[in-house]
């Protein structure tokens, strides 16, 4: 009978302590923090409501339009002598518009210095030669265009300077390096031929 007892005593106990070790157990766990979930990698790819950059749009074909309109003013103008201020000034509005039209267009602010220059506006030639440079600083033509300013302002050391930078980007407008008026002061000096042939450009 005691045997009995003492057994029953150990059942009992054993149940007890299995139910305290249970509880201890699932109250360790539950009260453990869970360990920190990595962040998913955004290498590459834009977040929600954002957008990529755009790439810079192409020239718009009305502002072509407007440079070429400005250019057959120009040769209007040379052709007839007597019309001349009018078409230069016509000439002005369509690269005007055609800077308006795309801001960063270094061929309408050449030509328009070109036709600045013929009128005697240095000040804004010059405005517009910089901020053509400023676009495309690797533009031959318009370093040509530098040659002839510094030449009608007998600056002759720069129009120097800019002929060899326009030559070493591949200025090759034989004529107008032969009999281009805008140039005849700078012709004159004797670096010219040597600046011509060290750049493999041999005119008579």
């Amino acid at each position: 009978m005691k045997m009995k007892q003492r057994f029953l005593h150990v059942v009992i106990a054993i149940f007890f302590i299995t139910i305290v070790f249970t509880i201890s157990a699932c109250d360790r766990f539950k009260s453990e923090p869970s360990p920190p979930q990595a962040a998913p990698s955004q290498a590459g790819t834009p977040q929600a409501g954002t957008q990529q950059p755009a790439a810079p749009p192409g020239i718009p074909i009305e502002a072509k339009q407007n440079l070429q309109q400005g250019l057959t003013y120009i040769s209007i103008a040379k052709q007839n002598p007597t019309a001349a201020k009018e078409n230069y000034e016509n000439a002005i509005q369509e690269f005007s518009r055609a800077i308006e039209k795309y801001p960063n267009y270094p061929e309408a602010f050449g030509n328009r210095a070109v036709v600045y220059m013929q009128q005697g506006k240095f000040n804004k030639a010059m405005d517009d030669l910089k901020k053509g440079e400023s676009i495309n600083p690797n533009d031959k033509n318009l370093h040509y265009n530098f040659v002839a300013w510094y030449s009608l302002q007998n600056q002759l050391d720069r129009a120097l300077d800019s002929l060899d930078k326009s030559l070493s980007l591949g200025f090759n407008d034989y004529d107008a390096l032969r009999a281009d008026p805008d140039l005849n002061n700078v012709r004159k000096h004797p670096e010219f031929r040597k600046i011509l042939e060290k750049n493999k450009v041999f005119i008579k």
